[in-house]
């Protein structure tokens, strides 16, 4: 039997059909990717909490990214309030369009370096409209860092191989902006900032 040209599009448009939703049964059914805690927080990670901790919330941020500075209430709090119950680790991702978030991720470092990350974090934040040198360069003043040092270890190759590593990896996770977060190796989506809290406290509350 010879097929006419109208039915053979009639069954070609019914292949392609089902070759469509087939693919798209197999992408939606994948199971969801779950990495690793070692994955999330290598050695050299900026962390705060429990160590020992169950749930443990990881987030990559850009200092000049507006979306981070609006959830950073909402981490501050649940780390504070959650801090023998949650294990929480910082890593940069500071993106190509924000053109002073690479040098504050160097800052935060370099502020690490004496021990005062946090500190240079909250500076930071707060100072997100200007972070031009001569605010970094009075962030250092305040929070009374070696001036010589501070410069030094800014230009270091540990620092910056530090902030290219949390680069490599976050493209490798997937992550395209920020803040992301990482929850017991899950990549949370979350519609509002409460949204990060309500996942937190369901994790702990969580039997072991």
């Amino acid at each position: 039997m010879r097929l006419t040209n109208e039915t053979k599009i009639f069954i070609g448009i019914i292949v392609v059909t089902l070759i469509i939703v087939g693919l798209g049964v197999f992408l939606f059914s994948r199971p969801e990717q779950i990495l690793s805690k070692e994955d999330l927080l290598p050695a050299g990670t900026i962390t705060k909490g429990l160590v020992s901790s169950k749930v443990y919330l990881v987030e990559f941020s850009d200092f000049q990214c507006p979306a981070c500075k609006s959830f950073k209430p909402i981490v501050d709090e649940i780390t504070s309030t959650y801090k023998d119950k949650l294990y929480f680790g910082y890593r940069h991702f500071p993106l190509t369009q924000h053109p002073f978030a690479q040098k504050s991720a160097e800052a935060a470092e370099a502020a690490n370096e004496q021990g005062k990350f946090w500190q240079m974090y909250d500076y930071l934040f707060a100072k997100q409209d200007d972070l031009s040198d001569a605010v970094i360069d009075g962030g250092v003043k305040e929070l009374g860092l070696d001036t010589a040092k501070f410069q030094a270890d800014m230009k270091s190759d540990k620092v910056k191989n530090k902030i290219e590593k949390d680069l490599a990896d976050g493209n490798k996770f997937g992550i395209s902006a920020t803040p992301t977060f990482f929850l017991n190796g899950k990549k949370l989506n979350l519609d509002q900032l409460s949204d990060l809290k309500t996942a937190v406290e369901k994790a702990i509350q969580q039997p072991l």
